[in-house]
């Protein structure tokens, strides 16, 4: 059981990780070339700075998964895990 309190919420982390880096990768993706660059005008540079952007979007979004599940697991009184009888 203390093992499981660490590892859930690294995965709810990771997993809010990916997703945060896809999403921001695709909104701002389609802001930058839409509202920030004209599509004709977009280089390299301009993919590499929404990648970074996407990245940092991830890293907080994951932040966001750890803390959230962190209040769930790490909290005796929120569990709905039975405790052993003695």
């Amino acid at each position: 059981m203390e093992k499981a309190k660490r590892i859930i919420p690294a995965v709810y982390a990771a997993i809010g990780l990916v997703v945060g880096c896809l999403a921001a990768y695709f909104v701002l993706g389609f802001l930058w070339t839409r509202i920030v660059v004209k599509p004709v005008d977009v280089t390299a540079h301009d993919a590499d700075i929404v990648f970074a952007l996407s990245i940092i979007a991830g890293i907080i979004t994951g932040s966001f998964a750890l803390l959230a599940s962190a209040h769930r697991y790490w909290n005796p009184q929120n569990r709905s895990l039975d405790r052993p009888v003695s």
